[in-house]
């Protein structure tokens, strides 16, 4: 095969990489990505100007120089793509310098000799030397998936082409030797810089894939949360309302019996506590009878704030009687308490009702609410009473009254 030829088909497998790099640049915001896209472009230059230097030997001097620039800055930003592969981080001024002797070795190369494939070979070296770098920089990388593989075998062929193209036109300066399937270098070349290309691309592909997959990940985290602060009184981290009826629907969906017992329950006095104290108390008094229901119910019971200082809980499986009978453990939790810097007893109205189906949860909840509210009466009536009482055997009382 003519060499002019194969490198005119090497010229259009390399412009057509960097076409398929320059649209994948419009969708995905990868800083590997633009570094590689520049570089495929800067390749296409390069062998534009190969192929100039071969038809117009008066100008092969110049278009040699830029040949061999513009390779090099290709190998630059080879690596500079494979190492910001992992961080998605632009490369720092410092490490852009490093570029600047190969300027220097570009436009001395030509003039080394007057037959290109005597020079070759230390361009080849040198190219070498840059996927072998590359190699490293994305051996370094924590990724592990088909595109990598794909890529580093893309670049340890890619070495092992060019030291041999170093060793091979070494040999020729000094040994006249006849190396057949270099007419082939071209195509050669070009099926390991699409197999390099193709690599990309999938690497590319997976780390989209990767993010979008993380993405998804933080949002059903975020839907999760969300989902559980609508379903969470803040203050005191009971269920709320919205949470009540959708487990009214859940388990509706289930066509299941259930039976148990619905606890109503009323803070006794709060207004008092918090035209006296402050509402700061009057909520620390609402968290306190909270964990006081938390400790005397089952760890499968629910507990909702139905809405200021009235809850109610769900104990499922349990009768109203045994129920009740494990509130006087709550009372006992809310004698004398300190709250604030403020000792006190909290009193807290309760009562229970029976269920046997979920449909007449509802009901349920009403008739422990009515009995609740009977029980809250008869407290404030006895409590009339006592204090009453008090005040008739007591005259200071009886005048002051």
């Amino acid at each position: 095969m003519d060499s002019k030829i194969g490198l005119i088909i090497q010229l259009a497998g390399v412009s057509l990489i960097t076409l398929l790099t320059l649209f994948l640049r419009r969708s995905i915001n990868v800083v590997a990505l633009k570094h590689w896209t520049n570089a495929w472009l800067f390749l296409s230059f390069a062998l534009f100007c190969l192929r100039l230097a071969f038809s117009y030997e008066d100008y092969s001097t110049q278009l040699f120089s830029f040949y061999f620039l513009t390779e090099y800055v290709f190998g630059f930003l080879l690596i500079a793509g494979c190492r910001s592969l992992s961080a998605n981080k632009e490369m720092k001024i410092r490490q852009e310098v490093f570029v600047l002797p190969f300027i220097v070795i570009a436009f001395a190369l030509p003039f080394l000799g007057d037959d290109f494939n005597l020079i070759f070979n230390v361009h080849s070296l040198i190219l070498a030397g840059f996927f072998l770098i590359a190699l490293i920089a994305l051996w370094k990388t924590p990724i592990r998936t088909f595109g990598w593989k794909v890529m580093s075998i893309a670049l340890t062929l890619l070495v092992i082409d060019f030291f041999q193209y170093f060793v091979v036109f070494s040999v020729r300066q000094y040994y006249v030797v006849e190396f057949d399937y270099l007419q082939y270098n071209s195509v050669i070349d070009l099926v390991l810089q699409i197999l390099l290309g193709f690599g990309m691309v999938i690497v590319l592909l997976e780390q989209v894939l990767m993010d979008a997959k993380t993405a998804n990940e933080k949002l059903k985290r975020a839907h999760e949360k969300l989902e559980e602060l609508a379903h969470i009184d803040p203050l005191t981290t009971a269920l709320n309302r919205h949470a009540f009826h959708g487990y009214l629907k859940r388990r509706g969906d289930e066509n299941q019996l259930i039976s148990g017992c619905v606890g109503f329950f009323d803070v006794d006095n709060l207004k008092v506590v918090n035209d006296v104290h402050g509402h700061a108390v009057g909520d620390a008094v609402i968290r306190a009878v909270v964990r006081a229901i938390r400790d005397v119910i089952r760890a499968e019971d629910l507990i909702f704030r139905w809405g200021g200082d009235e809850f109610f809980v769900l104990m499922v499986g349990l009768d109203s009687v045994t129920a009740n009978s494990r509130m006087k453990r709550m009372e006992d939790l809310l004698s004398n308490v300190v709250i604030e810097g403020n000792a006190m007893t909290i009193e807290v109205s309760h009562a229970f009702a029976d269920f046997g189906d979920l449909r007449d949860l509802e009901n349920t909840i009403q008739k422990a609410d009515a009995g609740m509210y009977q029980e809250k009466q008869l407290r404030k009536a006895r409590s009339a009473t006592q204090n009453g009482m008090s005040m008739a055997e007591d005259p200071e009382l009886v005048i002051a009254g």
